[in-house]
């Protein structure tokens, strides 16, 4: 009976001494999280993950997220309300400020340019009739007449439009129905000055839309002379954003009718805004520009020579 209770003595202060040493092994095996824990650490930060990408995006939405899902605008101004002038002619400053034309204006070949306003030339009977100067002329839509940069020798024009949300085929984006028509118009003014007569028609328009146009901007169609032949003229143009962003790429070829001789070619130069005066070599000679009223009441400044 002895001997047992020295043997049990003996075997717990074995077991005392060797404590120590396993739990100072470095090749014990770590607790292991349960899969509970580790499942609820995994929703948790994907949740987190989830909740800052919402309201960062919410805050910064990314252009895709304004095409997928856009935001409903309230309807244009009536011509008629108080806040329609207004609007018309903040815009107008706006236009006057625009980086892209200031530095334009301040180019190195500066003289070779012309400005013009061709919407102001078109008499009030034959505006109501038009779909540019006319129908789609107000706020929300085309709110202020186009300004155009020209050339003296016809080769090449800027044309600054502002195309408000009224425009719109899908929400938020400018319809490309419009865009071809702001481009015919456009790519017109070239080529007509570059016919015999300065009277022709669209004979074939190519398009090439390369990137959405967002409503409520300002844009600049550039367009240029490729090639002027006997009753041809081929002309080439973009629609660009401020940035400098091609949104549209185009080109037409349009044709002088053999009648057009019968026509009236004066009164399409001054409708296409083409200078009454041949280009001022002196610049003592340059007339002090002169206050227009613009559709809705606002004012511009214009060459008194060249309205």
């Amino acid at each position: 009976m002895f001997s047992n209770v020295l043997r049990r003595h003996v075997a717990g202060a074995a077991r005392r001494r060797a404590a120590p040493a396993r739990w100072s092994s470095t090749s014990a095996t770590p607790n292991t999280p349960s899969p509970v824990w580790r499942n609820f650490k995994l929703l948790s930060g994907a949740s987190t993950i989830a909740a800052v990408s919402y309201y960062l995006g919410a805050l910064y939405p990314p252009e895709f997220a304004h095409l997928l899902s856009p935001r409903t605008a309230p309807p244009p101004l009536h011509p008629d309300e108080p806040g329609a002038l207004a609007h018309i002619a903040e815009l107008e400053e706006e236009l006057q400020h625009l980086p892209v034309l200031v530095a334009h204006r301040s180019r190195e070949d500066k003289d070779e340019w012309y400005e013009a306003r061709p919407y102001l030339n078109l008499p009030e009977e034959r505006r109501v009739n038009s779909l540019t100067a006319g129908t789609l002329k107000g706020p929300g839509k085309l709110a202020v007449p186009p300004l155009v940069r020209a050339r003296h020798d016809a080769k090449e024009n800027w044309i600054f439009i502002h195309v408000g949300r009224a425009l719109c085929g899908h929400e938020g984006v400018i319809h490309g129905g419009l865009l071809a028509t702001l481009l015919d118009e456009s790519l017109a003014r070239v080529a007509l000055l570059n016919l015999p007569d300065k009277v022709g028609v669209t004979a074939n328009l190519n398009i090439n839309y390369r990137a959405p146009t967002r409503a409520h901007q300002w844009i600049v169609l550039k367009v240029k002379l490729d090639e002027a032949q006997g009753r041809k003229s081929r002309v080439s143009g973009t629609v660009e954003d401020m940035s400098g962003n091609v949104l549209v790429e185009s080109n037409a070829l349009f044709v002088q009718p053999r009648y057009a001789k019968l026509l009236n070619s004066t009164a399409v130069r001054h409708m296409l805004g083409e200078p009454s005066q041949p280009k001022q070599s002196d610049p003592s000679e340059t007339v002090a520009p002169v206050p227009v009223k613009l559709p809705g009441g606002a004012q511009t400044l214009v060459d008194s020579k060249n309205p």
